[in-house]
């Protein structure tokens, strides 16, 4: 019994820790209302949207539903260059850690697409104050 209770234990922190490290909405993204236009702009203004295989019409898990694990990935790779807290540079190298070839041009014509159509005051936070 004892031993469950520091496995139940060990992986609740397990995932506090991995949640916390996720970009800030994540898990509230009902308050991601700019980030959300982000996204309809990119898949909107940067078709054909190629990272690696995924062809994405949209951005919801269901258009790619092999890819549920890198495409979630990719949803957090760009929340976090929204957000401020990806630099554009490491943004393209998190993007081409995610497929086979880095120097495929589908993808990196998408990156360079996604980076164009970044607004100049996106703010740090879902909901928070634009700096």
């Amino acid at each position: 019994m004892k031993t469950r209770v520091i496995n139940v234990a060990a992986t609740a922190a397990l995932a506090a820790a991995g949640l916390a490290a996720c970009a800030p909405d994540a898990w509230q993204n009902y308050k991601a209302s700019g980030f959300n236009e982000y996204l309809n702009v990119v898949q909107t203004e940067c078709q054909p949207l190629w990272i690696g295989d995924m062809y994405l019409t949209t951005f919801d898990a269901s258009a790619v539903p092999s890819q549920p694990g890198r495409f979630d990935s990719l949803l957090d790779m760009t929340s976090k260059l929204y957000y401020n807290r990806s630099s554009p540079s490491d943004f393209r190298l998190a993007i081409q850690s995610l497929v086979l070839s880095p120097d495929d041009p589908r993808t990196n014509r998408s990156i360079d697409c996604m980076i164009a159509k970044l607004p100049a005051d996106r703010p740090r936070t879902p909901g928070g104050p634009v700096r």
